[in-house]
């Protein structure tokens, strides 16, 4: 289910397509027309764009 309201820092979504095997994600920072994200099980730190991701309810 899609939500509708606008993504926030320190949310946590989805990713639409795996990166690595990971699909979980924390917000951090929104630059521009993309967003820094963390990769909840890595840490690693990544840029998407909000359609590449949804947020959870």
């Amino acid at each position: 289910m899609m939500s509708t309201r606008e993504p926030e820092a320190g949310d946590t979504a989805i990713l639409h397509k795996p990166y690595f095997g990971h699909r979980r994600i924390e917000l951090i920072e929104k630059y521009f027309y993309k967003w820094l994200v963390r990769l909840c099980d890595s840490g690693l730190e990544i840029e998407v764009y909000e359609d590449e991701f949804e947020i959870d309810e």
